[in-house]
């Protein structure tokens, strides 16, 4: 997420300087610039999809869980322990496609190589779902940052 806003960052500082004109006159360098923030960009990307290729990210209900919590278990099968993590979370009622709850949310939590970790964490929004329908609720976690043991 850091890279992404320091890619916004630089977008609108190449944009400024072309607009006052100093020494960005020729658009040439404005297209230059443009590539240079898209190629950071997938760099990042890739190498985000290269850091989480073997960790394993779930989310489900648990009856073990307290009200309104939502268990998120991650599993390392990479080569590194991994040292913070940054995830979002969404769940989504049965047959719909538009997320009625969402968290975003990091831990510091060190998972060695070929461990499990796991823990129950609070989703705020499923008062609006009705009591009923949370053991039927689909939960999906994706990784958003990953930071890994030297």
């Amino acid at each position: 997420m850091a890279l992404l806003a320091g890619l916004v960052v630089a977008l609108f500082l190449l944009l400024a300087f072309h607009l006052l004109g100093w020494g960005f006159r020729n658009p040439r360098w404005l297209i230059v610039g443009l590539c240079c923030i898209a190629a950071l960009y997938k760099y990042g990307a890739d190498q985000l999809a290269e850091d989480t290729e073997n960790v394993i990210i779930s989310a489900a209900f648990a009856q073990n869980c307290p009200r309104d919590h939502v268990r998120i278990t991650v599993r390392n099968g990479g080569e590194a322990a991994i040292t913070a993590l940054r995830f979002k979370l969404r769940g989504y009622q049965p047959n719909h496609s538009r997320a009625v709850a969402t968290r975003y949310d990091n831990t510091d939590r060190i998972i060695g190589v070929n461990q499990v970790w796991s823990d129950c964490w609070p989703v705020l929004q499923l008062d609006d779902v009705e009591p009923a329908l949370h053991p039927f609720l689909r939960w999906e976690a994706t990784i958003r940052s990953i930071n890994l043991a030297d």
